[in-house]
């Protein structure tokens, strides 16, 4: 039996799903789930915890009601990680990665308000700030994740969706049967209301300790979710690291950034083509108007290309896992190909939250480094 734990809210032309997801044994053909009973169940919609972050209020205070709620989960994160470090004998990888990380914080390197905002989560906590700052810093290489914008054939609703996939091959959990990263991010996955002048400025989740957000959206104005390159720039980030490269941007803080400044999918379109950023990546953008979905493949400099919604001859839905679209995945992670087949079988006349929930539970859409599922729904103003 699949557990799942859920929340949603309904704001203004939005609406946002999220749910922990576990996965049961056997592995691991593609298997579609479209045309089956239906799996996805709203009154699941409690478990994911909704906090509120005061933009407002100063950096270091921001977060520390959510540090201090998820205080061991956090702790249980490091430990798996260190854990997980120990496989080169008699080199403190993970003491080393907290002291370098530390220093690149204390010269300026991570810019703020992010900083202080992990300043106060350690300060709050009493973890090692090093060991803080290098999670965040992370989260940027090691997702591996599905994110899908779909059309309404009534083009009066878009939809955004994106599993979280993280942890694989960091330790395996026997009791779980599941990576012990993937098992302790679900226990970790929170969703936020973003304040400024006491009103909701955008929501989002991402996973307690990092103060960016993986999937977030704006009412009345856009939607975006982030997917890491499977190939992340280990060069830049070493090169970031020297000091060589103290004025980019970190993407899940940039794409905190756009919501932060932005009011419409053009502003964050824009934007997002030009930043200079910390890694490559994929950005999904969904807007308010029929017809504004985007995928922006980005190197660390420029945009290398975009894919629209309706470029081609049945391009109503955009799907992007890890992978340069031009280029063919890795073989043990094709989930494109049954994606997308999935996705064709679901037709557009059935986009829907329970159709995309559907397409989004289906092997190997979701599997084993599944961490949770997030919906959006941008109904067209």
């Amino acid at each position: 039996m699949r557990l799942t734990s859920a929340v949603g809210v309904l704001l203004f032309c939005f609406v946002a799903v999220v749910w922990c997801r576990d996965v049961n044994n056997p592995d691991y053909p593609p298997q579609c789930l479209v045309g089956q009973p239906q799996v996805y169940d709203p009154v699941q919609a409690e478990k994911v915890v909704w906090f509120d972050i005061d933009l407002d209020a100063p950096p270091r205070q921001r977060f520390k009601q959510l540090a201090r709620a998820y205080k061991n989960e956090i702790q249980h994160v490091f430990d798996v990680l260190k854990y997980f470090f120990t496989i080169f004998p008699g080199i403190d990888i993970w003491g080393i990665l907290g002291d370098v990380t530390a220093s690149a914080l204390e010269k300026g390197m991570i810019m703020n308000p992010y900083r202080d905002e992990i300043e106060g989560i350690a300060e709050e906590i009493g973890v090692n700030i090093g060991h803080l700052a290098f999670l965040n810093i992370f989260y940027e290489m090691s997702r591996f994740c599905t994110s899908i914008v779909a059309q309404t054939e009534d083009n009066k609703d878009l939809y955004h969706a994106r599993n979280l996939d993280f942890g694989q091959l960091f330790v395996w959990d026997i009791p779980a049967q599941s990576w012990g990263l993937t098992e302790s991010l679900k226990k970790v996955t929170v969703n936020l209301n973003f304040l400024k002048g006491g009103k909701i400025l955008f929501k989002g989740s991402t996973l307690a300790g990092h103060v960016g957000v993986l999937t977030a959206m704006k009412p009345y104005a856009f939607s975006l979710s982030m997917n890491a390159k499977v190939q992340p720039d280990l060069f830049n980030v070493i090169r970031w690291y020297m000091g060589e490269r103290p004025n980019i941007k970190f993407v899940m803080y940039f794409e905190r950034w756009l919501f932060e400044n932005c009011d419409d999918f053009e502003c964050a379109r824009e934007n997002i083509k030009s930043a200079e950023l910390l890694t490559g990546a994929y950005f999904i953008l969904g807007g308010n108007k029929p017809g504004q979905g985007s995928v922006l493949v980005r190197n660390t400099t420029d945009i290398q290309f975009e894919r629209k919604l309706f470029d081609g001859d049945n391009d109503w839905f955009l799907l992007q896992t890890n992978y340069d679209p031009d280029k063919l995945p890795l073989f043990i992670d094709n989930r494109r190909d049954p994606g997308n087949t999935c996705m064709n079988k679901l037709t557009r006349k059935n986009v829907s939250m329970a159709g995309i929930y559907q397409v989004l539970s289906s092997k190997p859409t979701i599997n084993k480094t599944t961490v949770h599922t997030v919906l959006i729904e941008d109904m067209v103003c």
